[in-house]
């Protein structure tokens, strides 16, 4: 409870708007859309490859396996969080793990999508979970529940991972736009996994608002700028991994 309350005080201490405030939602993706992994080979890999069986096994298998761990980390991070900036993060939780519905979460759509592409769920489990994926799954939770001591006088921790997630759920637009165009190649880029492309929208302006939470603090920006910077490095040993899963 130490770091909550830490962060709490820090937050309530001279908070003010600043012109980084005002800017950060379009700094924030303006940083992503500039970073490399945005134009990462994986995304042209996509568009123009018919999938076979084993690469789609390959891909949904390691995209699982990030994926998962997401899901927790999240859930984690709402524990730093202050009580004003919880709700930010909770709509998300909640459509990841089927709005209440435990048959509807976004896991059973994924295996759902690779049974309708000919791939069981017990090839799913069995596939290698390649090296990239690998690296980053051991970088990102040092970023969505980051330990930030309280002698530290520049990063807050709940600042620090409302940058990490403001990265993911902007790249996760332009991940399943790229996943729809490959699977449209099977005929299957309306299945409900793909909603994802409409859903992580609404996602990146929850998460965009969270970073802009913290930004009205030189501290805050600076914290919130560290999260997504280093979540947008890590993302790139995630694509190296999605793209040799995917046979590219």
């Amino acid at each position: 409870m130490v770091e909550l309350q830490y962060s709490a005080a820090r937050l309530k201490a001279g908070r003010a708007a600043t012109t980084d405030a005002t800017n950060m939602s379009e700094t924030a993706r303006r940083i992503a859309a500039e970073h490399p992994c945005s134009s990462h080979p994986i995304f042209d890999y996509l568009d123009r490859t018919r999938l076979n069986h084993e690469q789609i096994c390959g891909f949904l298998a390691n995209y699982d396996a990030h994926a998962s761990l997401l899901r927790r980390l999240l859930l984690k991070a709402a524990t730093l969080m202050p009580e004003e900036a919880v709700g930010y993060i909770l709509e998300n939780v909640r459509n990841e793990y089927g709005n209440g519905n435990p048959d509807h979460r976004h896991q059973l759509q994924l295996f759902d999508l690779a049974a309708r592409s000919g791939v069981s769920l017990e090839e799913i489990q069995k596939a290698p979970i390649h090296p990239g994926v690998q690296k980053y799954m051991q970088l990102v939770p040092q970023f969505y529940f980051p330990s930030v001591q309280i002698e530290d006088t520049t990063f807050m921790a709940p600042a620090i991972s409302a940058g990490a997630i403001t990265a993911t759920e902007i790249l996760a637009i332009e991940e399943f736009r790229h996943m729809q165009k490959s699977f449209a190649h099977l005929g299957l880029d309306q299945h409900i996994w793909f909603d994802h492309v409409t859903v992580e929208v609404e996602h990146s302006d929850e998460s965009v608002a969270l970073a802009v939470f913290f930004s009205d603090t030189q501290d805050g920006v600076a914290s919130v700028l560290n999260g997504l910077e280093r979540v947008l490095d890590a993302n790139i040993h995630l694509y190296d991994g999605l793209l040799a899963a995917a046979g590219g």
